[in-house]
């Protein structure tokens, strides 16, 4: 790729060190097999509102929506819950300045280190977030083997804002400037409990080729 594509590509793959994205903007490669066993199933949680993650509820002037309809099966909907599960564990790390740590539980691999990454950056106690992070035509695109599944997501994070917490006032965006609308594509693995986690994250720009359908 070349000019502004290309140099949004790099800079997803800078900010996230150790992802391996595919060139054609592919997730990793499975090989379908065998049947899907049906696991726990949890219905998706809802958009704007009260939520939480275990004994941490978020702040009112704080919401992780989630918009996209619940896939029609129970396998697709226990993997959609494994990743509201994950993103919600990293903005509990972010707003909890990296003491809620429920995220372990719920990526791996570079998923993880990117949780931790984001955290540190918001480690100071008078820095913390606020505002809408937009979850939008969130997809199983397939389920593997029963054990290992690929979503993709479009993020709009343009309305959180990275604020002062004691007077409330911005201070620029929560994440990154080119990183305010992206393409998400996270794998995912079943564990022996049933529950899914997040295994693997690459992250494109709307900007980039891979990211233009989040535009």
């Amino acid at each position: 790729m070349h000019g502004r594509r290309g140099s949004a590509t790099l800079f997803a793959a800078g900010i996230l060190t150790g992802i391996a994205a595919c060139g054609n903007g592919g997730a990793a490669v499975f090989h379908p097999a065998g049947s899907v066993p049906s696991g726990p199933v949890r219905s998706p949680l809802p958009g704007p509102g009260a939520q939480h993650l275990g004994s941490f509820r978020f702040p009112s002037d704080v919401s992780i929506d989630f918009t996209s309809p619940a896939p029609a099966d129970a396998a697709g909907r226990a993997v959609i819950a494994g990743y509201q599960d994950y993103v919600l564990s990293l903005w509990a790390a972010v707003l909890t300045h990296g003491q809620n740590t429920g995220y372990l539980q719920r990526a791996a691999g570079n998923a993880a280190g990117f949780v931790r990454r984001e955290a540190a950056r918001y480690r100071l106690a008078g820095v913390t977030v606020k505002g809408t992070i937009s979850y939008t035509g969130t997809k199983v695109v397939g389920i593997y083997f029963g054990t290992g599944a690929d979503v993709l997501s479009c993020v709009d994070a343009s309305a959180l804002h990275r604020v002062n917490a004691r007077t409330g006032a911005t201070m620029g965006p929560a994440l990154p400037a080119r990183l305010t609308r992206y393409l998400e594509n996270v794998s995912e693995g079943r564990g022996s409990g049933g529950t899914w986690s997040v295994t693997r994250l690459a992250i494109y720009p709307a900007s980039s080729t891979q990211g233009a359908m989040c535009r």
